[in-house]
């Protein structure tokens, strides 16, 4: 079973985006974090033994032996399954049983030699001659690889369901190492029986729209493709109905016959199948790319190191387009494969769009060190590129305080790490043990020590929802105490920067055994105490909480720390409620709160709340407090956020002036699309905008790069049959947006036929 590494429903309580928020997956629990001895004996006595019962057994039972073994065992038929999966977008782990025989490659092969030859000429066959073309390839024999699959299928009718995938197994290698020839004789070689073959029919289709499109035939290869994907929705549509009918009738028959059970017939679910969500994954990748005008493709090929020079070998290098990035890897991406002795890959045929590179890797390869990628870090593949993606790992970070479980009890904890060479400034994170969310604690930090004020902590982090209860009773009582908990166990991780901002290495990780476990970022804070409030909200008691604060405060109006959670549990209680009024008391509290105790939190918060209701006066002037507390400002996603509200104070030059900045800072891009409107309402031409939707492509979730540019392309092409009348409605469309006339922007839209300027408007509207 994989789990993918998620967060609980998240909800900040600066509101920042999701990206400043760091998921502490670090270190597994120390009963696994050390590798006990003698389970690897144990292991190797239970290799032996399985060896020489293999060695006694004979004929079928021999098979049989392999295949619960072998194949059975072997990451549920599937050899690109690791530990590890780490990406920009997302990384897991896998959870399945661990191999208690640990077979070695040259243990396997030979068996898995056999099997392909003698073993039953069923579905088990492909599992065993794929997980034999892997071996061979992490050996950098791919021609062996090839040659596994060709021997799997003697003794087999051509015709068999066996020997038809086998042979599409074999037109898919063809097309990954970039021999256009040879998979396009084996795919015409492959005729398919016509009937219950639509999985064969539905992965031929894939083979040949990739191959079309290899060939530069892109308009060929969409039809083939969506042919495909209509023919396999429609048998499995007819199939539904089909079912339904039946299980419909068979009701009725039960009820006229009295009779008093009934077996009901489950028909397949429709538009889950991996199948499909393969076919759509293609049909969307070419269609972007002959949108966008780019219709031949390129190789993408790279070495996997760690900085010590070291290659990592057998480990799995995914390179996934844009749409797939935000799910877990499938069986049927087009582009993955295993680094040979020398740590290389090489990826032929991508078709053009942007991608990201995951790894797979197992606990040993990984334990230790990090590759240090960043969130959105995307690879533009253009028609007819080289392009070379080294990927390199690099140690983790070691701590030296606060270590180990610590007692601190002072005003001030004193972090302190080694020092990275390279390093510009650190970021600093943490939270509590347990919470869904940590926080950044604080950025730009030189040197590689610094003091943090308790005060600093208590007012950093944000909240969740999630935990058990229901609605307002659902709120994680830890995140909302975080660091105000004494009782909770806090942890803490340093990332190191180069001078470009860019993610040099992290401390946290995984860390598996006496040599790498170093030391433990777990401390305890024992500088307060909790409140009766505090037990109550940890109670699960909210309500009651939530009043005692208030109490607190009646009783005490400086009481900082009631007022800091009667503002946390307000804003929590308003996002859940969408009761507006909560936002505006808690407001209220946190303007009292933040000259107790001034935080950039708190400044920016009050900021964002004066920017909704367009109080530009208040705006500014938390805002500008917001600055000065936290300086340098390199954070993108606040930079864009204020030259959106400049644009809406009619400050134009200085507006354009601020998204440029941010967004050379902000690899998402996610206000590009206010960006355009900004330099368009400025007077700057369609063209001088499509150069720079290309440069800053949008990336978040659910969107292409290349949306932006094609929108502008699409509003050139519109201009072009009244450039006058165009040019007079884009520009008082964009005076409303700029004014703040949404309303009357948006009952437009909804009256207006379709249109490019129609959908460009749309878009710009959501930016957010």
């Amino acid at each position: 079973m994989r789990i993918k590494i998620k967060v609980k429903h998240l909800v900040s309580f600066v509101l920042l985006p999701i990206s400043l928020l760091v998921l502490l997956f670090n270190f597994l629990p120390s009963s696994k974090a050390q590798i006990d001895k003698s389970t690897a004996v144990q292991s190797n006595l239970a290799r032996t033994e399985l060896l020489q019962k293999l060695e006694s057994t004979t004929g079928s039972k021999r098979m049989e032996l392999i295949r619960t073994n072998i194949i059975d065992k072997e990451h549920a038929y599937d050899p690109y399954r690791y530990d590890v999966n780490i990406g920009p977008s997302m990384s897991q782990w896998n959870n399945d049983e661990p191999d208690t025989f640990n077979l070695l490659p040259a243990d396997r092969m030979p068996l898995l030699e056999e099997y392909i030859l003698d073993g039953p000429a069923d579905n088990t066959r492909i599992f065993a001659a794929k997980l034999l073309a892997y071996e061979y390839d992490a050996l950098g024999r791919k021609e062996d690889g090839d040659q596994a699959l060709i021997t799997a299928t003697k003794q087999l009718a051509s015709n068999s369901h066996v020997a038809q995938k086998l042979a599409l197994l074999r037109a898919e290698r063809a097309l990954n190492r970039g021999d256009i020839t040879a998979a396009e004789a084996i795919l015409e070689q492959t005729t398919l029986s016509s009937e219950n073959q639509q999985d064969l029919d539905a992965q031929k289709a894939w083979l040949t729209g990739r191959l079309l499109f290899t060939k530069g035939k892109a308009q060929e290869a969409l039809a083939a493709v969506d042919n495909g994907l209509e023919s396999y929705q429609k048998f499995w549509q007819d199939i539904h109905q089909q079912m339904s009918l039946s299980t419909s009738n068979s009701d009725k028959d039960t009820a006229d016959n009295g009779a008093s059970e009934s077996a009901s017939i489950s028909a397949p679910a429709i538009g889950t199948s991996e199948t499909e969500m393969q076919l759509e994954a293609l049909r969307v990748a070419i269609q972007s790319a002959v949108d966008m005008g780019s219709t031949s493709t390129a190789v993408v090929s790279g070495t996997l190191t760690r900085s010590d020079g070291t290659p990592v070998s057998r480990a799995g290098i995914f390179l996934r387009a844009e749409s797939e990035v935000h799910h877990s890897i499938t069986s049927t991406e087009p582009y993955r494969i295993v680094t040979d002795a020398e740590g290389r890959f090489e990826f032929q045929g991508v078709i053009p769009g942007f991608y990201q590179l995951q790894l797979g890797l197992s606990y040993n390869q990984i334990d230790g060190w990090t590759w240090p990628i960043q969130y959105d870090d995307w690879i533009e593949v253009k028609p007819g590129d080289m392009l070379k993606e080294s990927v390199v790992l690099q140690p983790l970070i070691e701590l030296q305080s606060p270590i180990n479980q610590e007692t601190l009890a002072g005003e001030t904890v004193n972090f302190r790490w080694k020092a990275v060479k390279g390093a510009a400034y650190y970021r600093l994170s943490g939270g509590a043990e347990g919470a869904a969310v940590s926080a950044q604690i604080r950025d730009h930090i030189i040197g590689n020590q610094v003091s943090i004020p308790v005060e600093e902590l208590y007012s950093s982090g944000g909240f969740s929802f999630g935990g058990s209860g229901e609605g307002w009773e659902s709120i994680d009582p830890l995140s909302l105490l975080g660091f105000m908990n004494p009782e909770a166990r806090f942890s803490w991780n340093i990332e190191a920067l180069d001078a470009n901002g860019r993610l040099i290495t992290r401390s946290y990780g995984y860390r598996l055994n006496e040599n790498t476990v170093g030391n433990l970022p777990f401390f305890y804070l024992k500088e307060r105490e909790l409140t009766a409030a505090d037990q109550l909200l940890l109670d699960k008691k909210t309500d009651q909480a939530l009043t005692m604060y208030q109490q607190n405060i009646t009783d005490d109006p400086q009481d900082v720390h009631a007022l800091h959670m009667l503002v946390k549990m307000m804003l929590a209680k308003s996002s859940l409620t969408k009761d507006t009024t909560l936002e505006d008391q808690a407001m209220s509290s946190l303007k009292k709160l933040i000259q107790l105790q001034p935080s950039t939190d708190y400044a920016f918060t009050l900021s964002q709340y004066y920017l909704d209701h367009a109080d530009w006066k208040s705006y500014n002037e938390y805002y500008s407090y917001y600055n000065k507390l936290n300086q340098p400002n390199t954070n993108d996603y606040v930079l864009s956020i204020n030259a959106t509200a400049l644009l809406h104070q009619g400050k134009l030059k200085e507006a354009r002036e601020q998204f440029a900045k941010a967004l050379a800072l902000d690899n998402s891009h996610r206000f590009i699309g206010s960006y355009l409107a900004a330099e368009l309402y400025a007077g700057e031409s369609l063209s001088s905008v499509l150069k720079l939707a290309e440069r800053y492509p949008e990336h978040s979730f659910g969107h292409s790069g290349y949306r932006w540019p094609q929108m502008v392309k699409l509003l050139i092409t519109e201009r072009t049959k009244q450039p006058s009348h165009f040019d007079q409605a884009l520009q008082e469309k964009l005076g409303w947006y700029v004014n703040g006339q949404t309303d009357v922007l948006k009952q437009w839209i909804e009256g207006a036929k379709s249109s490019a300027l129609k959908n460009f408007m749309q878009a710009v509207l959501k930016v957010s």
